[in-house]
């Protein structure tokens, strides 16, 4: 009986080895067997639903990065803009990765295979309006043929569960008004189940900030970070504001409300506020160069900013909005400063009733501080803020001699 077991147990760890052995090395040869279709389905479905210049470097096939599943990396890709935006590039990226289940690779090329991530890194995103009012980012092929096209002249779907953005950057050009938004530094995920046509989407965003209008900096390098789930109604194109915590600089927000996307326009309805009304957030809103720590800044009294936007985002209008700021006898003070600034009163709003741009206004019933004896006071209001803007302030001063 001795005898017998030994080469029993042998010829078992001889064929676990060998089952081994067949799986790893069946592991790194499929990609190979596999990476030329994928590419091919790749470039059918660009071919048969893209106006624009694609180009990538190389593509790796994995199915040890993201095991269980297979990763298709495309590298060094790029999606260059055809006339009338000829010379300006829609996407570029150091990464683009695809994941599916392994089994998705044993499909025909004429079938549809299903995506379950994607995920980028180290690229850029530009979105661009011309004069005319055009966007740069309407590449979708748009005639007769391709309208009757069935579903079987893409090679993928989308399945997509999970995505993720890694040091990407965004552009927003409008050359009409000369507007520029731009963001760096976006780190951005998001967990959901895109098959259901309803469904929460868990997403988790941090970017830095800048926004120039008319040549004029507005806004220069402030960090903004936003943890939110989102109710999305895939049907109807809305997109709800669920649990959610931003911050702009440190300054904490909240938002309820929904953003839906109507025939070519956006309609807004949102409301947002501070969540503490500790006056340590307004100078959270300026820059970290100027407000320093703000753990060394002592402070007292409140700050309270409270918002809505309401209205339809089109060609012609933007959405109406009512934005306050108040503060009531606050103070501050640096610790590295001899004295603090007291009495901090703060009462001013800025608004938009009719949806027309140049019905911007901004409205100061009170401004006032006081430093040691020395005290300022100011009032009044800002029409026509986006167009020969119109000003009727007053100030008072009163120095300590």
């Amino acid at each position: 009986m001795e005898k017998q077991k030994k080469p029993l147990g042998k010829r078992i760890l001889k064929w676990s080895l060998v089952t081994l052995l067949v799986f790893i090395i069946g592991l790194f040869s499929v990609p190979f067997l596999f990476k030329d279709k994928i590419v091919q389905m790749i470039a059918n479905t660009v071919n048969n639903n893209v106006n624009a210049t694609i180009t990538f470097k190389k593509t790796d096939l994995s199915l040890f990065r993201n095991f269980p599943l297979a990763n298709l990396s495309v590298n060094d890709i790029v999606i260059a803009n055809k006339a009338p935006f000829l010379g300006d590039t829609l996407y570029t990226a150091k990464e683009l990765n695809f994941s599916m289940k392994i089994t998705e690779l044993f499909k025909k090329t004429d079938e549809v295979i299903k995506l379950k991530s994607i995920s980028t890194k180290n690229g850029i995103v530009n979105i661009i309006f011309d004069e005319a009012g055009n966007g740069n980012y309407d590449i979708a092929i748009k005639n007769e043929e391709t309208a009757n096209l069935n579903s079987n002249n893409d090679s993928f779907s989308f399945d997509i569960q999970e995505y993720e953005l890694e040091n990407m950057a965004f552009n927003y050009i409008d050359r009409s008004s000369n507007l520029k938004l731009h963001l760096s530094d976006i780190n951005h995920s998001g967990k959901g189940n895109f098959a259901k046509d309803i469904l929460d989407l868990d997403t988790t965003s941090e970017a830095i900030l800048s926004l120039d209008f008319d040549n004029v900096n507005y806004i220069h390098d402030v960090a903004i970070s936003l943890n939110a789930v989102l109710g999305i109604d895939l049907k109807n194109s809305k997109y709800t504001f669920k649990e959610n915590t931003g911050y702009l600089n440190q300054l904490p927000l909240h938002f309820d409300g929904f953003i839906q996307l109507v025939d070519e326009n956006q309609l807004y309805d949102i409301n947002f506020k501070t969540p503490t009304s500790d006056f340590k957030n307004l100078l959270a809103l300026l820059p970290k160069q100027y407000s320093g720590n703000l753990k060394s800044i002592k402070t007292d009294g409140n700050f309270d900013l409270n918002g809505t936007v309401k209205g339809t985002l089109s060609e012609n209008t933007i959405p109406a909005f009512d934005i306050s700021f108040a503060s009531k006898n606050a103070m501050f003070k640096y610790d590295d400063l001899p004295k603090a600034v007291n009495h901090i009163n703060i009462d001013a709003k800025i608004v938009n009733k009719t949806g027309k741009t140049k019905d911007t206004y901004l409205n100061i019933n009170q401004l006032a501080f006081k430093i040691d004896e020395d005290s300022f006071n100011s009032d009044g209001n800002i029409v026509n803020l986006t167009s020969n803007p119109k000003v009727n302030l007053s100030a008072k001063g009163k120095p300590y001699l």
